[in-house]
């Protein structure tokens, strides 16, 4: 039996024995993450004024850069009220009717999200479903906001440093298996199908001082800098489904 979380309803919490814990806010679908009571996805005040948490980003990730249809930055999902399930004792669905531009997007896209959490790992599947009768562009993506206690200098994927990245504000391929290392926290694997790029970004002050204390790097589709997004890659037909799965897990250390 599920229970169904209402449109005013205060985020909810699942637990774990092990110290894992996921909290899902309904307002966006905003996600705040510890594994093993490390905390791992947060939430900060940015260097602009915006509070910064990870949140979904759809049906379109990044600006829509060619007025396609009118989409505003990362869509209206991460803003609006979202249904939530608790669908059992590790995890939750969440799932919203894409309503962004109707008068130029097409109708009929449900966007349904499985996040569960064990044993030092957290899991997330996000699938769009084109109910409607028009083919719909989709390029989807999460944004995580990770931890980062001794700031994102130093961040290295699979044992390369990506400082320079982070402050370029870079979209690169992401492999299937990713060892994640930011300094103050354990090793982090994320494992991803069909998230095949990632963004990595971090905020900024209006006098141009990059934020310390969090790095953004965000499992998205299709490269958000290119022509992706209206490609017939990105395209889902009418009655046809798309998901993309990845996780996060503690890396165990070799015994």
């Amino acid at each position: 039996m599920t229970e169904q979380i209402g449109q005013s309803a205060n985020p909810i919490e699942i637990r774990s024995s092990q110290g894992d814990s996921l909290i899902i806010n309904p307002l966006g679908g905003k996600v705040k993450l510890e594994l093993g009571n490390v905390l791992i996805l947060t939430s900060v005040v940015r260097g602009d004024g915006k509070t910064g948490e990870t949140h979904p980003c759809t049906p379109i990730f990044g600006p829509d850069k060619k007025n396609l249809y009118g989409l505003i930055q990362h869509g209206k999902t991460r803003t609006e009220q979202l249904e939530v399930k608790k669908d059992s004792e590790n995890g939750a669905i969440v799932t919203h009717n894409i309503t962004d531009s109707p008068d130029r997007y097409p109708s009929g896209v449900r966007v349904e999200q499985q996040l569960s959490i064990k044993d030092g790992r957290f899991d997330f599947k996000m699938t769009h479903t084109n109910g409607g009768t028009i083919p719909a562009p989709v390029n989807s993506g999460e944004h995580l906001y990770f931890a980062a206690p001794q700031g994102y200098k130093g961040v290295s994927l699979n044992g390369k440093d990506i400082t320079a990245l982070i402050e370029a504000d870079t979209a690169i391929p992401l492999e299937a298996a990713t060892i994640i290392e930011i300094p103050g926290l354990p090793k982090l694997r994320l494992n991803q199908k069909g998230f095949n790029y990632v963004m990595l970004w971090v905020g900024k002050n209006a006098e141009g001082v990059r934020d310390g204390n969090y790095v953004c790097i965000e499992p998205v589709e299709g490269n958000p800098s290119d022509s992706y997004f209206g490609s017939l890659e990105s395209i889902i037909k009418p009655g046809n489904s798309r998901t993309a799965t990845f996780t996060i897990s503690v890396e165990k250390a070799a015994v």
